[in-house]
């Protein structure tokens, strides 16, 4: 990733057309001329594996990943690092920025990614005139409520060979994918417990069968139904 691959820049016709198509199918209810705008008004912008999009307290902006993908990252009070999500193409991010700019988590690369962002206040102007802008936004805010719901209940009411079983079920397409998007390095940040623990699991995981350890950090999937089988394995 160069330098120049970095910079913030305005999308091309050719690349608004293709943004404004990809806009409209996140945010489905929302009118043409506001994809429009916003594709028009879009900072286009990459970044290569490992590299911080935006940081935990920092002003953020609303983010559209257009290719690649991310993962968000919370550090808490006592300085542990956790996992709270997985950015995928596609999906809209950051949408707390139309009331609240500041960050709670960081967003950091998993591979190269192409990102578009607007500001929170240019969002919501928009949102204001556009009923169906505005009402994406709120599901999305709702999905995100949703997700965090689920989680901790996961925290507090699953032990830690359930969870890691449910995350590896969740995101198999990124742990056994060639090559793959997510390692084991990023399982205890994911699950929620120490790096001990989440090796205990998968040490059982692989003497069932189910998994199997490669490399330094890669993970082969051996038996799939017993993933699909969740808190049975």
């Amino acid at each position: 990733m160069t330098a120049e691959d970095r910079l913030i820049r305005s999308p091309s016709v050719r690349e608004q057309a293709s943004l404004r198509q990809q806009i409209l199918k996140t945010l489905p209810c929302s009118r043409p001329e506001s994809a429009a705008a916003l594709a028009a008004s879009a900072r286009l912008r990459r970044f290569g594996p490992d590299e911080t999009i935006f940081r935990q307290g920092e002003e953020i902006q609303v983010v559209l990943l257009v290719r690649g993908h991310a993962v968000f990252q919370r550090t808490t009070v006592d300085g542990q690092q956790v996992t709270v999500g997985i950015a995928l193409p596609g999906e809209l991010f950051g949408v707390t920025s139309v009331s609240s700019p500041i960050a709670s988590v960081e967003m950091v690369a998993l591979n190269d990614v192409e990102l578009a962002s607007w500001s929170g206040e240019d969002v919501r102007r928009l949102a204001a005139a556009d009923p169906g802008l505005a009402l994406n936004i709120a599901d999305r805010l709702a999905t995100i409520l949703n997700n965090l719901t689920h989680k901790v209940d996961g925290f507090l009411h699953q032990d830690a060979r359930r969870r890691v079983v449910r995350i590896l079920a969740r995101h198999r397409d990124l742990f056994f994918s060639d090559p793959p998007v997510l390692s084991r390095s990023h399982l205890p940040g994911l699950v929620g417990t120490s790096r001990e623990m989440t090796g205990r699991v998968l040490r059982e995981l692989e003497n069932e069968g189910t998994v199997a350890r490669t490399g330094r950090t890669g993970l082969r999937l051996l038996r799939p139904e017993r993933l699909d089988a969740g808190d049975s394995v």
